[in-house]
């Protein structure tokens, strides 16, 4: 099941998709005018929204109205959480610092929305 990518950054949205290309998970990178009508389509598991970008609520709720149970995840700076709280209130199932969502990057493709209730690394003191 693929997972979408609306990232009008080139290098970054590169970057996602060699990523999902190396553990195997098939990534399609979407232009925002066309995600709303490609996430209602059965097999997309996942959708991953750069925040960044013209009216990013507005196409929230486009997303979330094509298909309410795909889950949305959107990633900002870590110094606007403007863009967080109006993703969440769009509907966005996560807003994460674009550093977390760097990092989370191959669990996130792999296992969606679980891999941000997961912690970020495992203490392993005893």
């Amino acid at each position: 099941m693929p997972v979408l990518a609306i990232v009008p950054d080139l290098y970054f949205a590169t970057r996602i998709a060699a990523t999902a290309n190396a553990i195997g998970v098939a990534l399609e990178l979407v232009a925002p005018q066309r995600a709303p009508a490609r996430v209602g389509e059965p097999e997309v598991s996942l959708v991953i929204l750069d925040l960044h970008q013209p009216d990013p609520a507005a196409l929230i709720a486009e997303l979330k109205r094509a298909a309410p149970a795909v889950p949305v995840v959107g990633f900002f700076s870590h110094v606007d959480t403007e863009r967080q709280r109006d993703a969440l209130a769009a509907g966005a199932d996560a807003a994460i610092p674009r550093s977390q969502f760097a990092g989370r990057l191959p669990s996130l493709l792999q296992h969606g929305l679980a891999a941000l209730a997961r912690p970020e690394r495992e203490d392993l003191r005893l």
